[in-house]
C-alpha cells in the first residue's frame, strides 16, 4: 500500500479537451480572415469549457456560497433555489404542487452534485484507491467515478423505496393510476424533494458524460440520459410522478451492483467481485426487463381501465390522453432498447467468464462498449498466448 496522495485535478480526453482547441487553432493558419475569426471564437469556447471542467470545485463552491448567502441575508430563507415552492395553503399534510420556479431548485442540486462528485472523487475515493495499492492511473480514476455512483445509487434507491413504501402503488400497479389527477398533483415534501433532486442528478449526469473520456457507446449513453431527463421532466409536469418513482427504483437497484462490482474489482477482490457480478446480472434481468415490462404494460393497457381518454383537462392537472401515453410508451421503449443493447454486452462478459475461464480481463470496466471491447481484445490475446505456451 502507498501513502495517500494529494487530490489531483480531473482530466480526461473529452469533447472539451484542450487538444480540440489546439486543432482549431492550427486551422487558423490556413483559413482566411473571416474563417479565422469564426475558428477563434470556437477556440475560445472550447477553452472556456476546459476551464469549467478543470475548476469544478472552485466555481461550484463559489456558486453555492453565493446561493446560500443570498438566501440567508437577502431572501430571508425564502429563496426559490433553496426552499420548496408551491405549498398548498391550508393543506393539513403540508403538501405541494409543481410549478416553473421548481427549475431553480433543480439547478441548485445540479451545482451541489457537481461539487459533491469532484470532492468525493478527488479527496476521498481516488486517494483511497492509491493508498490501497491501485497503480493504474486509469483504474484510480474509474474507481472514483464508480465509487461516487455506488454511493449515490444506494442513497437514491433507499430514498425511492422509502417514498414508495406505504403508498397506494407499493406492489400494486393499479395504484399508479388511482385517483388521477387529484391524488397525484399534490405531493408530500419528501416526494417532491426526492423527484427534484433526482432531476438535478440526471441533468448533472449530462454534464458528466460530456467531460468524461468518451467511449464507444457515448451516443447510446448520451441518448439514455436525454430520454431519462425528458421522462422525468414531463412526468413531473403532467403529474405522473408515481410511475416515475417506480421506474427510478427499478433502475437504481441494479446500478448499485453494477458500479459496486467494478469498485470491488479495482481493489482486487476477484471472488467477491464474481459474486457481486452474479447478483448484478440477476437484479438486472428482474428489474430492468421483467418488472420494467410489467410497468410498461400498466402504462399502455392498465391505465386505460383506470383513467378514460376523455379526462384531458390541463387546467385541473389532468394530462392523460392517447397521444401522451403513446409518447411515454415510445420513450420507454427506446430506453428498453438501450437496456437490451447493454445487456448483450453483459452477456459477452458472461460468455468469456464461462467458456474462456478468463475472469481477470473479460469483465466490463465501464457501462460502455469501449471497455467491453478492450476487455474482449485483452481476453483474446491472453487466450492465444496461453495456447502458444502450451504448444511450446
Amino acid at each position: 500500500m502507498t501513502k495517500i496522495d494529494e487530490p489531483q485535478k480531473m482530466h480526461s480526453e473529452s469533447f472539451f479537451d484542450s487538444a480540440q482547441a489546439k486543432k482549431l487553432a492550427a486551422k487558423n493558419s490556413t483559413l482566411g480572415k473571416s474563417g479565422a475569426d469564426k475558428d477563434h471564437k470556437s477556440t475560445a469556447f472550447v477553452i472556456a469549457c476546459r476551464w469549467i471542467v478543470d475548476n469544478q470545485i472552485e466555481w461550484s463552491s463559489t456558486l453555492l456560497a453565493a446561493i446560500y448567502l443570498w438566501n440567508s441575508f437577502v431572501a430571508g430563507g425564502e429563496s426559490v433555489m433553496v426552499k420548496l415552492q408551491y405549498r398548498i395553503p391550508g393543506d393539513p399534510q403540508g403538501r405541494y404542487t409543481r410549478g416553473w420556479n421548481d427549475i431553480y431548485y433543480i439547478a441548485r442540486w445540479v451545482v451541489i452534485f457537481t461539487a459533491l462528485r469532484v470532492i468525493l472523487m478527488q479527496w476521498i475515493l481516488e486517494p483511497f484507491a492509491r493508498w490501497y495499492g491501485v497503480r493504474s492511473k486509469r483504474k484510480v480514476t474509474r474507481f472514483g467515478e464508480q465509487g461516487w455512483l455506488t454511493i449515490y445509487y444506494i442513497l437514491s434507491n433507499s430514498a425511492g423505496l422509502y417514498v414508495m413504501h406505504g403508498s397506494p402503488y407499493w406492489m400494486n400497479t393499479k395504484g399508479l393510476w388511482t385517483d388521477y389527477p387529484e391524488g397525484h398533483k399534490q405531493m408530500t415534501a419528501l416526494m417532491k424533494s426526492y423527484y427534484l433532486i433526482q432531476l438535478g442528478f440526471w441533468f448533472q449526469q449530462v454534464f458528466v458524460i460530456l467531460i468524461e473520456e468518451h467511449r464507444k457507446d457515448f451516443f447510446a449513453m448520451f441518448t439514455h440520459h436525454i430520454i431519462t431527463c425528458n421522462l422525468m421532466g414531463w412526468s413531473l409536469y403532467m403529474n405522473f410522478t408515481r410511475i416515475g418513482n417506480a421506474i427510478l427504483c427499478l433502475m437504481d437497484s441494479s446500478d448499485i451492483f453494477l458500479s459496486g462490482t467494478k469498485c470491488i474489482r479495482y481493489l482486487g477482490f476477484e471472488r467477491v467481485a464474481m459474486g457481486s457480478f452474479i447478483v448484478f446480472i440477476l437484479s438486472w434481468v428482474y428489474t430492468r426487463h421483467y418488472l420494467y415490462f410489467k410497468l410498461m404494460h400498466s402504462i399502455v393497457y392498465e391505465s386505460t381501465t383506470m383513467i378514460g381518454f376523455d379526462s384531458w383537462d390541463p387546467k385541473n392537472g389532468s394530462f392523460y390522453s392517447y397521444n401522451v401515453i403513446l409518447a411515454f410508451g415510445v420513450l420507454l421503449a427506446l430506453l428498453q432498447i438501450l437496456i437490451i443493447y447493454w445487456f448483450v454486452l453483459v452477456l459477452r462478459v458472461v460468455y468469456r467468464v464461462i467458456f474462456l475461464s478468463n475472469y481477470d480481463d473479460s469483465r466490463s470496466d465501464s457501462e460502455d462498449g469501449g471497455d467491453y471491447d478492450n476487455d474482449a481484445a485483452d481476453s483474446d490475446r491472453k487466450t492465444v498466448a496461453s495456447k502458444k505456451k502450451k504448444s511450446d
